[in-house]
């Protein structure tokens, strides 16, 4: 090189430097769509449902019923059946768990109703949105569900003008807990397996998801399936539902859902009224399948506390 010839800077070094903030940028951009769609994945995952069929009706067990459509408080049309009892002291409304329908034979549904039939309550039993034979496509994780339970009160009371005692099952006695804090016409409630809250029972069914992608995938849910993981959290809401008692069954041996979801929304209630049963025997909603007898006993027993028997009217002479 000449001496006093000018020395450039190295040739290519700025478009290096330019191209490795690119590739940067890029594997950035890759790794955020990639959470965005896996978030996706699982929200959809998580809102999906295997629609199982009604099997068998009250006709099974030697009832008589009515079949019934009616809508749920904010649209959906929603099936189920009616079962009537003469002089009836109130009327029973039975709200079914995820991933089951108004005949769930693992509970022994159908024997329920009829028990609940011959001890003098109406019973209405139906299907949640998305399941058995009821309108809906999408599990909305308990908010669109809560309306349909509101809307099966108020069908109970068209159709009686009797207190309504709510039964729930696993998430649908967390459904039924959280709808008896949204209106005054549910007397008492049986709330068999409850979960404290829905965000808590969905996020263990998916241990193996990091945090911050769960939380991006209900945020999706939300926004794309109207799917609200937070609208039904009774451990929240136990101190707002007043005089409406609350009876508690939970088996110690449940694998599905431990037993201190029912004993902390049992501890979060203001009600010294409450009852909590915790036979051991049994397993995850099926207290009644294992000792009906017993069962129908204590909730029967709970219906006469939380609802004194209606005397006659005296006939005027």
């Amino acid at each position: 090189m000449p001496l006093g010839a000018p020395v450039r800077a190295g040739v290519g070094g700025g478009s290096v430097a330019t191209a490795v903030v690119s590739l940067v940028v890029l594997a950035i951009v890759a790794i955020a769509v990639a959470h965005v769609v896996a978030a996706y994945v699982l929200a959809h995952r998580m809102t999906r449902i295997r629609r199982l069929r009604v099997t068998g009706s009250p006709a099974d067990v030697h009832m008589d019923f009515e079949d019934v459509t009616f809508a749920s408080a904010d649209g959906p049309a929603l099936r189920g059946w009616y079962l009537e009892s003469p002089d009836a002291r109130a009327s029973v409304v039975i709200v079914h768990g995820d991933g089951a329908t108004r005949s769930d034979p693992a509970i022994g549904m159908l024997e329920l109703q009829r028990d609940y039939a011959r001890g003098g309550l109406n019973v209405l039993a139906f299907d949640l949105r998305g399941r058995g034979e009821s309108g809906g496509q999408r599990n909305q994780l308990g908010a669109g569900e809560l309306a349909d339970v509101l809307g099966a009160v108020r069908y109970a009371q068209h159709r009686s003008e009797t207190p309504v005692v709510l039964h729930g099952f696993s998430t649908g006695a967390s459904l039924a807990l959280t709808a008896a804090t949204r209106t005054d016409q549910v007397a008492a409630v049986v709330a068999d397996s409850p979960v404290a809250s829905m965000r808590a029972h969905i996020r263990d069914r998916h241990k193996g998801v990091p945090a911050h992608l769960f939380a991006l995938a209900t945020r999706l849910a939300r926004w794309r399936f109207d799917a609200d993981i937070d609208a039904v959290t009774p451990a929240r809401s136990m101190h707002e539902l007043g005089d409406t008692t609350v009876m508690f069954v939970h088996c110690e041996n449940d694998r599905d859902v431990p037993m201190e979801h029912t004993l902390n929304l049992a501890a979060a209630s203001l009600n010294e009224a409450n009852e909590v049963w915790t036979p051991y025997e049994g397993g995850h909603c099926a207290t009644y399948r294992h000792g009906p007898g017993e069962y129908m006993h204590r909730c029967l027993r709970f219906i006469d506390q939380a609802i004194p028997s209606r005397v006659p009217a005296a006939r005027a002479v």
